[in-house]
């Protein structure tokens, strides 16, 4: 195998949970699955669990918390749901891109989508838009909202009740080196 196969190889032993378990447990069986050769899978077989579950954890706190910074009111309303939430998707899915933390805030947004109901659905909505527009090159965004966006902005952090629905929207545009958001 490739040093660049049993690089890859590597990168979903740490990111995947369910694979390093398996690969503890029976590592000539998952090495061979993987087409790693005996030698391979011997080395890999000597790191100590503690060793690969302590690296493992780091990545994943890295992730985390980077996806924290790009999604921050979102952080703020889900408070620890947001940690448990963010442990599911990334057992699911692993960055492709250069830009692994922007496409992971992006993606954990998605992710959301389909957990959260009612206004704190369509605050992800809102900064998984937010961040496209300002890092993904995009000129034009139009959003529908199911609840005032400009209401949750204001309650912040403290956004912890029910809102009432009202059907809002949003604009993003850039015309050259002019951008502007509209909201009503």
């Amino acid at each position: 195998m490739s040093l660049l196969d049993v690089q890859n190889f590597l990168v979903r032993l740490y990111t995947d949970e369910g694979l390093r378990r398996e690969f503890l447990s029976a590592p000539e069986k998952i090495g061979k699955v993987n087409n790693l050769t005996e030698k391979e899978i011997a080395e890999l077989a000597e790191i100590l669990p503690a060793e690969l579950n302590f690296f493992a954890n780091s990545l994943s706190w890295k992730r985390l918390r980077e996806v924290e910074k790009l999604l921050p009111l979102t952080k703020q309303v889900l408070a620890e749901e947001f940690e448990i939430y963010f442990r599911e998707f990334a057992n699911q899915f692993l960055p492709a891109t250069v830009k692994k933390h922007l496409e992971d805030a992006i993606q954990f947004a998605e992710f959301l989508q389909g957990k959260e109901k009612n206004w704190k659905k369509d605050l992800t909505k809102y900064e998984r838009a937010k961040l496209e527009f300002n890092n993904c090159g995009r000129n034009f965004i139009f959003k529908v909202f199911d609840y005032d966006i400009k209401e949750i902005f204001r309650e912040g952090a403290r956004a912890q009740r029910e809102f009432k629905r009202k059907k809002t929207f949003a604009v993003w545009l850039r015309i050259g080196r002019l951008a502007r958001q509209f909201i009503w």
